[in-house]
């Protein structure tokens, strides 16, 4: 198995699972010594930083240990390992692996909670929303359309600009951290709008999310979102 440079999915989480599944099938077993990071690079054409990386993963895992002059040895089968998509947001989910995720903003503006039903969202409707719609690339390829509602009684003073939302993480201009969202996936074929939005053919099934994302300790969402994304970018892999 090798990398896919081509998938959306960073370089080092891809050749986390290569070397997991390696370790799960016998190939890598327990108590085996890994291959050095340069033979690793070699091996599977990607950069030492990459290796680093999955390096990283692996020990923080607790898969692997390393120590300097003796090399790396396997000391547990994956367990509950995962990698792809989190809750925290494509931003920081990419930002590890050093890969630039362009913003291209459609629209920002006020909202109130009956504009959102077209998008399938049920909100409040006691309460404001800020409104974001935006289109968002890896290496000049659009891969996922969001439609974002924030409930403004979190945000009484929120002044963001088109600007500001193509330079940096949403996230990190609300200032907030993410503790835990509730996802509803279906998959769907485009309709033609987002065919022309994500330059892919009628054919190809894409991924519906409606999303629910909360702060530590709140029980109600900060923010609300329908996006469509590629299903190359969403995939997430488990380990038992």
């Amino acid at each position: 198995m090798q990398v896919d440079k081509t998938s959306f999915t960073p370089l080092y989480k891809q050749l986390f699972f290569i070397l997991c599944q390696q370790i799960q099938n016998g190939a890598l077993p327990v108590g085996h010594q890994l291959p050095t990071q340069k033979e690793i690079a070699r091996t599977y054409n990607v950069s030492l930083i990459v290796v680093k990386q999955a390096w990283n993963e692996l020990i923080n895992a607790g898969i692997i240990t390393s120590q300097r002059g003796s090399g790396s040895i396997v000391c547990a089968e994956p367990e509950g390992v995962s990698y792809g998509h989190t809750f925290r947001g494509i931003t920081s989910d990419l930002q590890d692996a050093s890969v630039a995720v362009e913003n291209r903003i459609l629209e920002i503006a006020p909202r109130r909670a009956r504009d959102a039903q077209a998008d399938g969202l049920s909100l409040p409707a006691h309460h404001h929303y800020f409104y974001i719609s935006r289109i968002r690339y890896l290496n000049n390829r659009p891969f996922n359309h969001e439609k974002i509602y924030l409930d403004l009684s979190f945000f009484p003073d929120l002044a963001l600009t088109a600007d500001a939302l193509e330079r940096t993480s949403l996230y990190s201009l609300l200032q907030v951290t993410s503790d835990s969202a509730i996802e509803k996936v279906e998959a769907i074929l485009p309709s033609a709008e987002l065919c022309e939005k994500l330059q892919i053919a009628a054919n190809k099934p894409i991924l519906s999310v409606a999303r629910q994302t909360f702060m530590a300790g709140a029980d109600r969402p900060f923010e609300y979102c329908r996006y469509y994304v590629l299903s190359e970018y969403f995939g997430e892999i488990h380990y038992h």
